[in-house]
């Protein structure tokens, strides 16, 4: 019999949520946990495109201060402050905070589980913690072309981390270079 990953041991997989729960406790279970259905799982790539779009026709509204050239640069801004923060959420928190480093651990453990951020949780962060201070010190048409920038920056993330841990490429391709490089 095969040990249990860390996440399974701690009980926070789906299938956990599923034997112990109920009703509005399995689903609530189910949206914010890190082991997901693979609906659940692939739900960014649909949910991100959509919000990405959205906040730039919000950025581009005929009426706001945003020029095309000024809303792609602020853009290009969100998209590369996303790169900088996702290295230091990942060296810092994910490796150093014990609450998150269990799901960290657990991913490296199972590099091929359908272990991630929840939708539901990235959205919420994204919006608490990147729009409205963004909203707070700029324009709506700014902080919308910012957030476009940096949704993009999470989506490519996400592609290409998905990319790295399950498309099996050739030997000396360039995904066994980058998952060599992730490890």
């Amino acid at each position: 019999m095969n040990a249990p990953t860390p996440l399974a041991a701690a009980g926070t997989g789906h299938r956990f949520w599923r034997r112990s729960s109920t009703g509005i406790w399995t689903l609530l279970g189910r949206l914010v946990s890190p082991a997901m259905s693979p609906g659940l799982f692939f739900l960014d790539f649909a949910v991100y495109p959509v919000l990405i779009i959205g906040f730039l026709a919000i950025a581009l509204l005929p009426g706001t201060t945003g020029a095309v050239l000024t809303t792609m640069a602020i853009a290009v801004s969100g998209y590369v402050f996303w790169t900088l923060a996702e290295y230091v959420v990942h060296r810092c928190v994910l490796h150093h905070m014990p609450m998150f480093a269990a799901v960290h651990l657990a991913h490296h453990h199972a590099p091929r589980e359908l272990i991630g951020t929840p939708t539901l949780l990235s959205v919420a962060m994204f919006l608490g913690l990147g729009f409205c201070p963004m909203l707070a010190l700029a324009s709506l048409s700014h902080a919308s072309a910012w957030m476009a920038g940096l949704l993009s920056g999470y989506l490519s993330y996400v592609g290409v981390h998905y990319a790295v841990h399950h498309i099996a490429g050739s030997p000396h391709g360039i995904f066994k270079g980058l998952k060599r490089h992730h490890a």
